[in-house]
C-alpha cells in the first residue's frame, strides 16, 4: 500500500449503497475487488475502502469509502482504474445510493494497513 495522506478539513466519509441484479452478482464483485485493491494501493487520497454485502441478500452491498480531501476523490473517480469499474458495471447496477456522512468522534478514525 502507498503511503496515506491525512484527513484534511474537506475530507469524505461516505456509504455507497449499491443493488447488483442478481445475474450479474459474480462478474460485479471482480469488478469491485480489483477497483478497491488498486486504489488502496495506489491512491495515497483513498484511505478506506471496504465493502460489504448483507448476508440475506448479497446484491446489496455498502462500501465505506473515506477520501483524504475532495481533491483525492476528484482524483480517484478520474483514475484509469475507477473508470474501468464505473464503465464496466453500469448494466450491472440496479440502484445506486451515495449518502456523506459525519463522524460521531473524528479521533476514531480508521487505519487502513495491507502487509
Amino acid at each position: 500500500m502507498c503511503a496515506k495522506l491525512p484527513m484534511a478539513a474537506d475530507g469524505i466519509v461516505r456509504l455507497s449503497k449499491i443493488e447488483v441484479y442478481p445475474e450479474y452478482l459474480e462478474e460485479y464483485m471482480k469488478y469491485a475487488t480489483e477497483v478497491g485493491e488498486v486504489s488502496l494501493r495506489t491512491e495515497p487520497g483513498v484511505l478506506t475502502m471496504y465493502a460489504v454485502s448483507e448476508k440475506e441478500n448479497p446484491g446489496r452491498i455498502t462500501i465505506l469509502e473515506t477520501y483524504a480531501s475532495q481533491e483525492a476523490y476528484k482524483s480517484h473517480i478520474a483514475s484509469e482504474h475507477f473508470q474501468k469499474y464505473k464503465q464496466g458495471t453500469l448494466h450491472m447496477v440496479k440502484t445506486l445510493v451515495l449518502s456523506d456522512q459525519m463522524p460521531l468522534n473524528p479521533a476514531n478514525c480508521i487505519n487502513n494497513f495491507i502487509q
